[in-house]
């Protein structure tokens, strides 16, 4: 007795059987949306990373937003006959600053924390011994809270005049108008020899102010950001050039309320800062914060009236972490371009395999989608069966991986994606149902023999014909038009453009030499090559996606060698410009006697210094422009520099010649305002441009340069300047590490010691460099895994018709060797192709992405990384490539071999 079997039933059934194609499907789909829904939170998390990276190692001058301004406060009225308190000097000015912070915009006011400021009366030299001695002065609110007394007390408020004027004990016939209490940094007082309790004189005779010393003082924090705005505070700034007595300045604390006090003499200016906190900067309000601190720093804003006295009436803040920011949105457009760039190759990959994969079902469903054709089954119900087998193999694994994503990053990194994040996901659920359901007609028909229409349709010619042209509008219009930050899609599908363009060439020219050795195979007596060229030509499993897979792929590979060897050689070279030598040292005044001791050191083979920025006019044409001038000897840098980049351009000499103006060095923004003209003056002395400096230098990151040679330097500046950076040459065989040790141990302050392998480093190791870096190395990775599952598809998909060839070779007496050459012989001359084309478009793919895509944030140089192609990094990217693809197509041709003739003769002659 037979029972009904229910619709459903079947068509469960016909679901559980041969799910193989469908759990390949599902695995990759699975995949390729965890990684879609995952791609936008790593960028952000990225993003984030790069942006903290850049901002975290700025100084307080560079991060926080500064106001210098000639003069002090206005007091407003005070009774002057009593010490005031800090309030009542301080107060009206700090709430004035306050409310500047107050009616910023958006984010700002979370960003800065409140205003501080300091007022200081500069270099004022001390009576006793004016030519060794000097004092400047700081009224700094709020500064009991960075110090820690180590002997003596606080200073307390100063009248604003003594009752009687008295006689200076100190100076004869001197008067004292005022005495002030002080404090001092412990290290200061020591290097001053100024013992607490002692007193000090500026001033003039005639009207002296006593400075009492009633404490020492250690801060809280030597690294917080307070002192870099209130320089030499806590160490004495030192001035011993050999050529007159060490001159010591130090900084010294009175109470703030002191200000009101009148009769010292010197320069007054005022610094308020806001401190900015960078870890409130984020990648989503970076580019806000930067458009708040430029309103903010636009204009200036009024802190004070007309009638309020004597004073300051506005501030005008700048703010240097606005180019940071600037620069870090920058390198995360470049890495968002680089990055999109880079997916497009995978993408399409990804595409071509799914498109394999859903061939693959279709192939395992053939037999019974004819079966139910023949029986009556329509169109929409085949398509209703695909499409439910679509769901299982696509839109389940879809919302399992995005979830997995989600999760993820959600617990572990605290960055959920957005309802935009799962669109990317979602398409890739649905592209199997797609894909099944349009090639659902196909599946319950016969397969046609493509040897049977060698010479192409018209069809191909013209969709061809529409993807050439379509690659190169695309490439003219990214080098008419340029590239716009960020994602641009214009730039991410150039290079599956190219792969898909050189796909099509491939599949076009491959043939013709596989022409070529089938009518050679057909006249000799061996049956592997004759069988397997003919296969080769007529298997219609070789077509448009496996080849693409390959194409894209070794495109890939190549592509990511290529850029890694350009960023790996851009960052060598900004490195190495930014040192100028084999050491730079920063940090002090260097002295001519100092480096005399530096060329005694074991292991030095020549030094030589590089003065500090100094102020100077260039005249062009009658038009002048503010410039820095920095001194050298150039014989002696020359020496040190070498060949390699620095501050000297290859070929240019900064020495003297005879009755020619004077020969400088500038930078490429000083050449631009050059422009080419011959009437130059550097101050009042006739210049000529003896060379061109782009790019790093070890003088830092100014733009607007001229060097000389010192010989120029009292006719240009009036005075021989002191160095302020030191560059060392090694000896060939000296221990770096063991110069470095000597170089500290020389001199008595600490100073900073930068290599061109530290800086590299540094540069190497930020989280955009490493981002891109393994971007470059898993796309690779994904798509020799992607390539290797379409060969290995590919070989699935010609199984059947493999096997009963074999099984009659077999009858025959072929051997079982003739198993691997046939399945060799199907993706071989394709692969080959593949590999070849590829090569070259993936050649050529970083010329676009350095032509259209800005890497210098990347390298931190002015200069464009250009093309390289470091053999060792090659063999890595396309070693791997070819390698991991071998393996698993021998994996697959192992499989390949195990074949039942009985079976494979049974089934019914493809095509008939």
């Amino acid at each position: 007795m037979s029972r009904r079997v229910t619709t459903r039933a079947l068509v469960s059934h016909h679901l559980r059987s041969r799910i193989g194609g469908g759990a390949v499907v599902a695995l990759l789909v699975l995949v390729l949306s965890l990684l879609a829904t995952a791609a936008p939170v790593v960028l952000g998390l990225l993003s984030d990373a790069a942006l903290r990276d850049r901002l975290g190692v700025l100084g307080a001058l560079e991060r926080d937003v500064v106001s210098e301004t000639a003069g002090a406060p206005q007091l407003g009225a005070h009774d002057f006959s009593t010490p005031s308190t800090t309030d009542e000097v301080w107060g009206t000015f700090l709430e004035a600053v306050e409310r500047i912070r107050a009616d910023a915009d958006d984010p700002l006011p979370e960003i800065l924390g409140e205003g501080r400021a300091v007022t200081t009366v500069t270099d004022m030299p001390v009576a006793e011994a004016p030519r060794t001695r000097a004092v400047s002065m700081a009224f700094a609110p709020g500064i009991e809270d960075e110090i820690v007394l180590v002997e003596g007390r606080m200073p307390e408020p100063a009248p604003s005049y003594l009752p009687e004027p008295v006689a200076s004990a100190s100076i004869p016939g001197g008067t004292v108008g005022n005495r002030v209490e002080v404090v001092l940094s412990a290290d200061t007082a020591e290097q001053m020899e100024w013992a607490v309790g002692e007193t000090r004189s500026v001033g003039t005779p005639s009207v002296l102010v006593e400075l009492v010393l009633v404490g020492a003082f250690e801060p809280i924090d030597p690294d917080a950001g307070y002192w870099e705005h209130v320089p030499s505070s806590l160490t004495p700034k030192i001035f011993d050039d050999g050529n007159r007595p060490r001159e010591v300045t130090g900084m010294a604390f009175p109470h703030p309320a002191s200000l009101v006090m009148s009769g010292l003499q010197g320069l007054y200016s005022t610094t308020v800062w806001f401190p900015t906190d960078t870890d409130r900067i984020s990648a989503a309000t970076a580019e806000d914060t930067a458009a708040a601190l430029r309103k903010l720093t636009a204009v200036s804003h009024t802190i004070g009236s007309s009638s309020g006295g004597i004073g300051i009436l506005s501030l005008r803040f700048q703010a240097d972490v606005t180019g940071e920011i600037e620069l870090a949105l920058a390198q995360g457009a470049s890495t968002v371009a680089v990055i999109a760039m880079i997916v497009a190759g995978p993408i399409g990959v990804a595409a071509a395999v799914l498109v394999l994969g859903c061939r693959l079902i279709l192939e395992r469903r053939r037999p019974s989608l004819r079966l139910l054709s023949a029986r009556g089954a329509s169109l929409g119900q085949l398509r209703g069966i695909l499409g439910l087998e679509g769901v299982a193999a696509g839109v389940v694994p879809a919302a399992i991986g995005a979830a997995i994503a989600a999760t993820v990053g959600a617990v572990v990194f605290g960055a959920a994606p957005t309802v935009a994040d799962f669109v990317p996901a979602l398409i890739v659920g649905l592209a199997p149902i797609a894909i099944l359901v349009v090639l659902a007609p196909a599946a319950a028909e016969r397969r046609a023999r493509t040897d049977l229409d060698l010479g192409g349709s018209r069809v191909r010619l013209i969709v061809e014909g529409i993807v050439v042209v379509l690659t190169a509008l695309t490439l003219v219009l990214l080098f008419v038009r340029g590239y716009s930050s960020g994602l641009d899609p214009l730039l991410a599908a150039a290079p599956l453009l190219l792969a898909i363009t050189a796909c099509l060439i491939t599949l076009r020219l491959y043939p013709i030499p596989l022409h070529g050795i089938f009518d050679r195979a057909r006249r000799s007596s061996g049956l592997d090559a004759f069988v397997g060229s003919a296969r080769a030509l007529r298997e219609p499993s070789i077509g448009l996606t496996p080849v693409l897979a390959l194409v894209v792929g070794v495109s890939v590979a190549v592509s990511s060698g290529i850029l890694l060897s350009a960023l790996q050689s851009g960052i060598t070279h900004s490195a190495r410009a930014q040192v100028g030598a084999d050491m730079r040292v920063t940090g002090g005044s260097f002295t001519l006697e100092q480096l005399d001791r530096l060329r005694e050191l074991d292991g030095v083979a020549a030094v030589t210094g590089i003065s500090g920025a100094e102020p100077s006019t260039l005249d062009v044409n009658g038009a002048k422009r503010a410039t820095s001038v920095f001194v050298v000897n150039a014989a002696e840098l020359r020496e040190v520099q070498g060949d390699e980049p620095g501050l000297l351009p290859p070929g240019a000499s900064l020495e003297p010649g005879d009755g020619e103006p004077m020969r400088m060095v500038v930078a490429g923004a000083t050449d631009r305002i050059i422009g080419g003209s011959d009437e130059l003056r550097l101050g009042s002395v006739p210049a000529q441009v003896a060379g061109v400096t782009s790019g790093p230098s070890p003088i830092g990151a100014r733009e607007n340069w001229a060097a000389i040679d010192e010989a120029h330097a009292e006719d240009v500046l009036g005075r021989g300047p002191s160095d302020r950076t030191v560059l060392v040459r090694l000896e060939t065989d000296a221990a770096p590490g063991a110069v470095e040790e000597q170089l500290r141990a020389a001199f008595a302050f600490d100073v900073r010691i930068d290599t061109a392998d530290r800086i590299a480093d540094r540069i190497q190791s930020g989280p955009a460099v490493q981002g891109v870096r393994w971007a470059l190395l898993i796309a690779t990775a994904v798509t020799a895994l992607l390539s290797a599952l379409a060969i290995v598809m590919t070989l699935t998909l010609a199984t059947e018709p493999r096997n009963r060839l074999l099984a009659l070779l077999r009858t025959l007496g072929a051997p079982r060797r003739a198993a691997t050459s046939l399945a060799l012989w199907e993706v071989g001359p394709p692969a080959v192709a593949a590999i070849v084309a590829g090569t070259v478009f993936g050649a050529i793919v970083p010329l676009v992405v350095l032509a259209a895509v800005d890497l210098r944030p990347f390298t931190a140089s002015t200069v464009q990384p250009s093309y390289q192609l470091d053999p060792a990094i090659l063999a890595l990217t396309l070693g791997g490539f070819v390698a991991l693809a071998a393996v698993l197509t021998a994996i697959a041709l192992l499989v390949s071999r195990r074949i039942r003739a009985a079976r494979a003769l049974r089934t019914v002659e493809e095509g008939t």
